[in-house]
């Protein structure tokens, strides 16, 4: 990833390393500094540079051994890595009918993209990759969420921006995690043990070399047909084992451990909805809490910007909604580890949502307070407490900005349960820093939950125009509870 046109972190130790003949003597001068090492038995070497002053200037970074290397034109400012699944990864070329007027205005020069090669095992063919600049001609290879981030984080604070991209389509949240990790715990050790059982189900290295074979011809007929215009069925699924992009702890070792120690400010991601699908939403708190713990461990202790999933059908009963409360108890677990809340970008029969410039602008906006300090309102109101008032039940808030306002004028998407513990429609009005929410019929509320559904209408927001997370003031066991 060291290459032409990077961008190197400010006010950080900078990590450089690479690979040579053992007992190579290697010299990286960059910045006024140069450092040296050697290159040890196993043909490793790495030097560290001092932290850096931000710089627009473009500068040459000199690396010689054996071989003498110029990387031309690197800048230093904020790096933040960009991570997830297809929502992440996604890149603008995919929406240009939405954003076809931002190509052309795409000529940020000091923001710089690199966005890593999908490597599903140790020795899968690696494509060529290197840092580009942001131009009208090369946005299109962009992801459109990180595009986005990166335009605002670049007006906000007048620095260059750099963005490293680890994003692949599909995949769950355990792919990025270490086997050790996941094997540590009860709830996320089963994920290991079905791949093994699978993987072990093969027999032999031989049997397993042979289904993928077969695959990838059936995979090549079915792409033809697909080209002629034939509907041949569903996509042939790749045999699992380890060479498979979704298997656990795989691209944790083959891409994210690459990048290990590069320099970041911090790091924003968006990812779940492969777990969400597969029912394991509740899961999912665990895994999550367990990948920033991890990813904190061989980076740092970096700021953590998840995107909660927007609203969406799903195919089953409030998986997503399940889903975001993980990701909100998750991130609840650390410091300077927060929620994006972004329903209002969803479509109700996409997953893969086209409205990606409010998602990287509010993550820009959340890294500006969270990770730069900036005295400004960056989220949405918070739900604290409840108490039950005769047949009203109160909620408190903390606002997080300016007072809650109902967007177009009317709070929907309440409901309340009694002790039969069936949800119904609610009547929610707000009062101050609460909301109070009754229903004629309901003489002993119990519990209240808000946008507890896979699609609903955001309604609850602060004056500033930041969304509340859905919540629920209960405690009862959720449908995809106990799913490992």
């Amino acid at each position: 990833m060291f290459t032409s046109n990077m961008v190197l972190q400010q006010g950080k130790e900078i990590s450089v390393w690479g690979t040579g003949e053992s007992g190579e003597r290697v010299t990286v001068s960059f910045g006024g500094q140069t450092k040296e090492a050697n290159v040890d038995s196993d043909g490793k070497w790495a030097v560290r540079l001092d932290p850096l002053a931000g710089s627009r200037e473009p500068r040459t970074m000199m690396i010689a051994g054996a071989n003498r290397i110029e990387l031309q034109n690197v800048l230093v400012g904020e790096v933040w890595l960009a991570a997830g699944q297809s929502n992440m990864g996604a890149k603008m070329v995919a929406f240009r009918d939405v954003y076809g007027d931002e190509f052309p205005k795409a000529d940020y020069p000091l923001v710089r993209f690199y966005t890593m090669p999908h490597v599903a095992w140790e020795g899968d063919e690696k494509q060529p990759a290197a840092w580009t600049a942001c131009t009208p001609e090369t946005v299109e290879t962009f992801s459109a969420v990180s595009y986005f981030f990166a335009r605002a984080l670049h007006r906000a604070r007048e620095a260059p921006v750099g963005i490293v991209v680890c994003a692949w389509g599909g995949t769950f949240a355990e792919n990025w995690i270490n086997r050790e990790a996941l094997l540590a715990s009860p709830e996320t050790a089963p994920i290991v043990h079905r791949f093994d059982e699978t993987w072990q189900a093969y027999g032999d290295h031989a049997t397993y070399l042979q289904r993928l074979a077969a695959h990838r011809d059936e995979l090549a007929v079915w792409k033809k047909q697909r080209q002629a215009g034939e509907r041949p069925g569903p996509r042939p699924r790749e045999p699992m084992g380890p060479r498979h992009f979704q298997r656990p702890a795989g691209l944790y070792q083959t891409m994210f451990r690459t990048i290990v120690p590069f320099a970041f400010r911090g790091i924003i991601f968006y990812q779940g909805e492969s777990n969400a699908v597969a029912l394991r939403s509740y899961q999912y708190r665990n895994l999550l809490t367990k990948l920033v713990d991890r990813w904190r461990k061989d980076l740092g202790d970096l700021p953590f910007l998840v995107v909660q999933i927007p609203v969406v059908r799903g195919q089953h009963e409030d998986e997503y909604a399940e889903l975001r409360e993980s990701q909100c108890v998750a991130c609840q677990q650390h410091d300077r580890c927060e929620l994006a809340v972004v329903p209002e970008y969803g479509e109700y029969d996409k997953l893969h949502p086209r409205y990606k410039e409010g998602v990287g602008q509010r993550l820009a906006t959340l890294a500006r307070g969270v990770a730069y300090g900036e005295d400004i309102v960056c989220q949405g109101p918070r739900y604290r407490s409840f108490h039950v008032d005769g047949r009203n039940v109160i909620l408190q808030f903390d606002t997080m900005g300016g007072e809650l306002v109902a967007r177009n004028g009317r709070l929907t998407d309440f409901t309340i349960c009694d002790q039969s513990k069936k949800f119904v429609p609610a009547e929610a009005v707000i009062k101050g820093s609460t909301v109070v929410v009754r229903r004629a019929g309901i003489d002993e509320p119990v519990a209240v939950r808000y946008g507890w559904k896979n699609f609903f209408e955001p309604s609850l927001f602060n004056e500033e125009g930041f969304s509340a997370s859905p919540f629920r003031t209960d405690q009862f066991r959720l449908n995809t509870e106990g799913n490992r």
